[in-house]
């Protein structure tokens, strides 16, 4: 696509579309993180805050109109312990961390802007002292899967009575149904020490469990998602603190002693190994899904503490922001190329390689930026790359859905073999940041004469 025409284009449209009001969610691209309270008061508040994922000058953006429970109380020992973002629906999804006597609540939110406008709650057992969630992740299908610790008995999550931190146990809580149905796990008195995090493989068929035992001791255990006998998968010499999954399929665990405070888990070769990152304690960390790159926090003991910061897999820690908050305990992300709507398969089917995007994030000066489309299977083709200021509901066109506003579209012709690529260099202007650009590609296949068409993707230039 001609550098001209994308200059041209978001300079004539930039006024009016930065005047447009925020969108309800996350915004995209940006971070959404949760603090919780200790009981230093002098740490600063806590609540939910969204944070740009690389300029650290960017103001950090509070939510109000949180509920009592994740905002902050003057008694301590509130909060925010573990948020999530899904997609699919746009909600902000956050655990509690709750006092003695309360009830141990899943928050289900959307928002406008940054204001919590709806709020759902879902009950995972009540608190013996801190009862918290301290972590959850989603399900391909949008379900929950949570767990929860420091609970009274007979709660729906009181599955196993622990020496130091009475009940806890993992389990699914279905939003549409409004469940809270334990994972039964048999072996669930095995586990030492608290669950302290935990994350779900790809295929959603498998829990990865990491405990704290001690300040040298943790564990990391995969459970099957059915329920059944839980396996250990890795010692670790430090407790865990956070669980994640990579794009490759293997699990991070980070640890609040060390170093090292960042571990590996290879499922298929069984082998643990220990990322450096000189930050020390860790309390929070998620897998960029555009770049791969990992975002996380430290703890108090961290080196700076309480801080945001982002590395690549290969790469030492860049600091982001240190806002000063409490605790922080929960990261998640809008995703941001994000593809919508529906394809028109062919022979084949065609999708976007957005996670991670070999572009990498629509930064404004990003001169590399581009999209990629590939077929779920080998393919030759003649293909279409349309770039569009605007999106369309569904329209049926030549058999095709289409989503782009061709209006104010601009097409490249390129050769598809498997892959193609989108060249979308964007100009180092910040007039053009918080636009919205809308792509679409279109397939003549050599093979079969068949017409086919890939979903929409849709981007904000950051």
């Amino acid at each position: 696509m001609p550098r001209s025409f994308l200059r041209s284009s978001l300079a004539a449209t930039a006024a009016c579309l930065l005047a447009v009001p925020a969108a309800a969610q996350v915004p995209d691209g940006w971070i959404a993180w949760g603090s919780f309270m200790s009981t230093n008061l002098t740490l600063g508040q806590c609540g939910i805050y969204f944070s740009h994922p690389r300029d650290g000058l960017q103001p950090v953006i509070q939510v109000q109109g949180l509920p009592p429970a994740l905002a902050y109380d003057p008694l301590g020992r509130r909060g925010s312990a573990c948020i999530v973002y899904r997609s699919s629906d746009g909600m902000l999804i956050a655990g509690e961390r709750s006092p003695a006597g309360t009830s141990v609540d899943l928050h289900v939110m959307r928002l406008q802007g940054n204001v919590v406008v709806f709020d759902q709650l879902f009950s995972c057992g009540t608190s013996v002292n801190v009862g918290e969630i301290p972590q959850c992740a989603l399900l391909p299908d949008g379900r929950i899967v949570v767990a929860a610790t420091d609970l009274q008995p007979g709660g729906p999550l009181a599955q196993f009575q622990t020496l130091q931190y009475n009940w806890e146990g993992v389990g699914i809580v279905d939003t549409n149904s409004g469940s809270v149905l334990p994972i039964p796990i048999s072996n669930l008195s095995s586990f030492p020490g608290v669950i302290n995090g935990l994350t779900v493989s790809k295929d959603g068929q498998t829990v990865y469990v990491g405990n704290w035992i001690s300040a040298s001791s943790g564990d990391l255990w995969s459970v099957p998602i059915t329920g059944g006998t839980a396996t250990m998968v890795a010692a670790l010499p430090f407790g865990a603190s956070n669980v994640a999954l990579d794009h490759d399929g293997t699990v991070l665990v980070t640890t609040l002693n060390g170093p090292d405070n960042l571990y590996r888990y290879d499922p298929t070769s069984g082998l643990t190994t220990a990322i450096p990152t000189n930050t020390g304690a860790m309390n929070a960390l998620i897998v960029e899904p555009t770049t791969g790159y990992y975002l996380f926090a430290t703890a108090t003991a961290g080196t700076p503490s309480r801080s945001l910061l982002w590395m690549s897999p290969v790469g030492m820690p860049v600091v982001l922001s240190s806002p000063n908050q409490q605790t922080i305990s929960g990261i998640t992300v809008n995703p941001n190329p994000e593809s919508f709507g529906a394809s028109t398969p062919g022979s084949v089917d065609y999708r976007w390689a957005l996670s991670p995007n070999a572009g990498g994030l629509p930064l404004v000066g990003n001169s590399s930026f581009s999209l990629t489309v590939e077929s779920t299977a080998p393919m030759v083709a003649l293909s279409l790359l349309s770039v569009s200021l605007g999106r369309t509901a569904p329209t049926s066109q030549f058999g095709l859905v289409t989503h782009l506003d061709f209006a104010t579209a601009a097409p490249v012709f390129a050769s598809f073999v498997d892959t193609a690529t989108l060249p979308l260099p964007l100009p180092n202007e910040t007039a053009f940041v918080g636009m919205r650009l809308y792509a679409q590609a279109f397939f003549a296949e050599s093979s079969t004469n068949q017409l086919a068409a890939s979903p929409g993707v849709e981007l904000t230039i950051l």
